[in-house]
């Protein structure tokens, strides 16, 4: 053999180990990312950790109740859920008042109520969005919030308040969620996103004989004659919420359509009274039968661990996740930690979509209360967005039967590097969905040191909607994991 066969020989074997090693490191830059050493074809391990422990719960009240009244920036939810297989029944309703512009308010400068007659008047609410099964016909009823009822604009309601009394019906409307999309028409206003729900004229004629002297002088006067309106969903059909966008939306107004006399001329108008920030009260509740009869409950109910954990969007559920494993495994370093979660399809995941994103946060003894995962959750972005690589929006794939689901990585690698370091405790975790967590944090998130400073966090874009049902730690096939990529020290 000669010396070039043998450099040959040698130069193969080279491009073979070089190419085995880059196969190896692009596995695992896969779940790594630029954290996994360059050189980890010799060094670096990766293992499964399974035995984790995993059991549902049900929000208490006080846990997860959003404050819905004096938010105008959240979505307003309206509608009826009369059947999920996963999560039961659900039924929301709003309350809201929709004022004058200015006071004294005038109708186009008439101040005679014999020269003003009423065509029509429209509660108009601005459509951004549904939930469910659009193609099953809501009922929505809206009705005069009693004026004995205490509904201001500082009064404080969660989201699991029944809200104001409301006896007085003043309009009703049977429609498709799926045609709120749809482009109306109507005299100054033909656009497309609104539910536009025709009230009494009788209480359009009340608005007209209003006058400046009284109801029209100031806000405060407005409220003694007209406490607002509750819009409801009619619990018997339905199978579908939608949200309402009730600020800064003009598709979300009271139209008052009227003729008036003036110079004796009769002349046609229209005039709206809208949400007014700092004076109009609003609220929603949203109800979901506490889960009667549902799997939630019943895996809720068990002492035991769960092979399935229920997930829904405020007022909501949640898990406990035990990794008592982490506790016995020896110094080394860490250079990729991911809890992974994984979707366990049903066909009603069709109609009933998953979250946006999930949120994975710790319950410290030491506090009695939950905050976010030490060292590995950074402070939100100005408009309180989190960083996607933490893992919380999940990403589309395809379970072993090819069903569409999706799956969620955790990167909790620091928080973990710290556990076998011995500088941190081993949490509980929390696996929840919301649409804003409001949370503690340190001023020193990298090093988890300093003061806690409470730190607000966008997780999905509306309350009530989305929910998933997960593997747990027990699944038979889409177990709930943690997976360490590891350089031994």
């Amino acid at each position: 053999m000669t010396i070039r066969s043998i450099r040959f020989i040698l130069f193969c074997f080279s491009l073979l180990f070089i190419v085995s090693s880059c196969k190896k490191l692009n596995e695992a830059s896969e779940i790594g990312g630029s954290v996994i050493p360059g050189a980890d074809g010799v060094n670096t391990f990766d293992t499964t950790i399974t035995s984790l422990q995993t059991f549902n719960h049900i929000f208490e009240g006080t846990k997860d109740s959003a404050m819905a009244m004096g938010n105008l920036a959240y979505n307003q939810i309206l509608g009826n859920i009369s059947n999920d297989p996963l999560f039961g029944k659900t039924n929301a309703k709003m309350f809201l008042q929709l004022k004058p512009e200015t006071y004294p308010w005038s109708f186009s400068g008439i101040y005679n109520k014999d020269s003003l007659y009423i065509d029509s008047v429209v509660l108009v609410l601005g459509w951004n969005g549904n939930y469910g099964d659009t193609m099953t016909s809501q009922k929505v009823t809206v009705k005069e919030i009693d004026q004995f009822s205490d509904f201001r604009v500082d009064t404080l309601l969660t989201i699991r308040d029944p809200g104001p009394s409301a006896t007085t019906l003043l309009g009703t409307k049977t429609f498709n969620p799926a045609n709120l999309k749809d482009s109306v028409k109507a005299f100054q206003d033909t656009t497309s996103g609104q539910l536009r729900v025709r009230l009494d004229n009788s209480f359009g004629r009340r608005l007209l004989d209003y006058d400046t002297a009284h109801a029209y002088a100031n806000d405060s006067a407005f409220n003694t004659y007209f406490k607002g309106f509750a819009i409801e969903a009619d619990q018997s059909v339905g199978n579908a919420l939608m949200a309402f966008g009730i600020y800064n939306n003009p598709n979300t107004k009271l139209a008052i359509y009227y003729r008036f006399t003036k110079g004796g001329q009769v002349d046609s108008a229209v005039n709206y009274f809208q949400v007014k920030p700092g004076s109009s009260a609003n609220h929603n509740y949203v109800n979901r039968f506490d889960f009667a009869g549902t799997p939630l409950l019943t895996a809720s109910n068990t002492a035991g661990e769960d092979d399935l954990i229920y997930i829904i969007n405020t007022p909501g559920s949640y898990a406990t996740i035990k990794i008592p494993a982490l506790r016995d495994l020896s110094n080394r370093i860490i250079n990729r930690a991911e809890l992974i979660i994984e979707q366990v399809y049903s066909p009603s995941d069709e109609i009933f979509t998953v979250p946006e994103a999930l949120m994975l946060d710790v319950y410290d003894s030491t506090l009695g209360d939950y905050k976010y995962i030490p060292y590995d959750f950074n402070i939100p972005d100005a408009n309180n967005n989190v960083n996607p690589s933490f893992g919380l929006y999940g990403r589309n794939t395809f379970d072993g039967v090819g069903k569409p689901i999706r799956v969620w990585k955790f990167d909790i690698t620091r928080y973990v590097q710290n556990i076998l370091t011995k500088q941190e405790p081993l949490h509980d975790f929390r696996l929840f969905t919301t649409q804003t967590a409001v949370e503690r944090i340190k001023v020193g998130v990298s090093t988890n040191t300093g003061a806690y400073q409470f730190v607000r966090a966008n997780v999905n874009s509306k309350l009530a909607f989305y929910r998933v049902r997960v593997g747990g730690g027990n699944h038979p096939t889409q177990k709930m994991r943690l997976r360490l990529v590891y350089t031994k020290i």
